[in-house]
């Protein structure tokens, strides 16, 4: 799409897809795994309209023509950058935030110009289809295409060639999405998640803050979400006090457990079960499993170690492990041992303390760390925040939820393009341009 105008148009009606159908996403979201509807407006659908509206209003200048800067050389030729839409865009959307996850993407790839197809999870038996028919519905079915199915689906289309891959979702996957792409030489988008580590300052002084956004952090959308906490590292001697303030804010977060929203699979419920039966740390809150009906209370465990069943990888689930340490310095070599999260969290308003974190900016590379220092912001916020990008080394990460700016070249080649304005202007013309450089040399 190279009219700017008609991607403008997609853009405002996406816009309407969910401003329209806010109320039956919300309900088919609850009848598929429990989620308030609250909840479904905060965390998704509120965040997608005002990035299109951001989008909408910003595309025209992003995909203008940039004169850049040149040198003398090239100082009697017009020198112009075209942002031109890469082509056809496969985005390979994750379960957990099924609309926000899905329309990020697709809002930088429209803004972009590009015709995107779009496979979305299979484990919503309602939502899925709700999103498809939505998108058949508001959207130019010659620009947006849905895919629905599971392995065999998305095996076919990764053996297709495509001009960009989006992939959300794990590790494990993205590596057989990676290695699909590299036949063709496809370039490729993931995010792959991580266990997000939590760092406590033992001189900070509001635990029940602290206590309030861990629990808020750990459990929106029960744990399945990628930037949430996953872990805490807090000095030894504050442990049970940080325990204390925890069962309070749960007892008033989670006073009615049927109202939390359930994992997306029996298979998920009993891996995350296996981690509390085989943890050699102390379950002090929740620890109730009911695989048949894919719950788990939220659940705190403490006393854990670095070698601990719930330690071996993201746990994706509403269970929160606390690791009992020393020193910053222990905090630190832990999380540099494992591999890199998309997140840190920080609580403390010492200087020195945070400063001494900083650290960890060599390998997370693009962690937006001062503002989650700040006991001002949440634990989780980062799912959120509009102007915050974040990458890691060795995983390339669009710019979901983040800068729309970055979503839009994402999706865009930066063509170039160099014209003589004097070729045909008269027969003489190389002979005057030769005079007018020696003239400018000799300046």
């Amino acid at each position: 799409m190279r009219n700017v105008s008609y991607r403008k148009e997609q853009l405002a009606k996406l816009a309407y897809l969910v401003k329209d159908n806010t109320k039956a996403i919300c309900d088919a979201l609850h009848a598929d795994v429990n989620r308030n509807p609250t909840e479904v407006i905060l965390s998704e659908t509120s965040i997608i309209l005002a990035e299109v509206v951001n989008v909408y209003s910003n595309v025209s200048s992003w995909a203008k023509d940039i004169n850049p800067p040149t040198g003398l050389n090239f100082r009697l030729m017009k020198l112009r950058i075209k942002p031109t839409p890469k082509g056809v865009v496969l985005i390979i959307a994750p379960f957990n935030f099924p609309l926000l996850l899905t329309f990020m993407p697709l809002i930088g790839a429209l803004a972009a110009g590009c015709t995107v197809v779009l496979k979305i999870s299979e484990a919503l038996p309602n939502t899925s289809p709700l999103i498809q028919n939505l998108v058949e519905k508001y959207l130019d079915p010659h620009v947006v295409r849905v895919v629905q199915g599971g392995i065999m689906e998305t095996s076919k289309l990764l053996q297709l060639r495509w001009d960009h891959i989006l992939f959300t979702g794990s590790a494990r996957v993205g590596h057989i999405v990676s290695a699909a792409a590299a036949k063709h030489n496809t370039p490729i988008t993931l995010e792959l998640g991580g266990k997000c580590p939590v760092i406590i300052d033992h001189n900070y002084p509001d635990f029940p803050l602290i206590a309030r956004r861990l629990s808020w952090g750990r459990n929106l959308n029960s744990g399945q979400a990628c930037t949430a906490p996953d872990f805490v590292l807090i000095s030894r001697s504050r442990q049970d006090q940080l325990i204390k303030e925890l069962k309070k804010a749960y007892e008033k977060f989670f006073p009615v457990e049927n109202n939390l929203p359930r994992l997306i699979s029996t298979d998920a419920t009993k891996r995350i079960k296996g981690y509390l039966d085989g943890t050699e740390g102390e379950i002090v809150i929740g620890g109730k499993t009911d695989v048949e009906h894919r719950f788990i209370s939220p659940t705190v465990v403490m006393d854990v170690n670095g070698t601990d069943t719930t330690m071996q990888e993201e746990i994706f689930g509403p269970v929160l492990s606390i690791i009992p340490v020393d020193s910053l310095d222990e905090a630190i070599d832990i999380i540099n041992s494992r591999p890199q999260p998309l997140a840190i969290y920080v609580f403390s308003e010492n200087e020195q303390f945070k400063e001494k974190g900083m650290i960890l900016m060599d390998r997370i590379v693009a962690v937006r760390y001062p503002p989650f220092t700040s006991s001002k912001h949440s634990a989780a916020v980062r799912l959120t925040a509009v102007s915050l990008p974040f990458d890691r080394q060795g995983r390339l990460l669009y710019s979901r939820r983040v800068q729309p700016w970055l979503g839009f070249f994402t999706f865009t080649v930066i063509g170039s393009m160099l014209v003589s304005i004097y070729l045909n202007s008269h027969p003489n013309a190389w002979l005057q341009a030769k005079e007018r450089f020696l003239q400018w040399r000799e300046m």
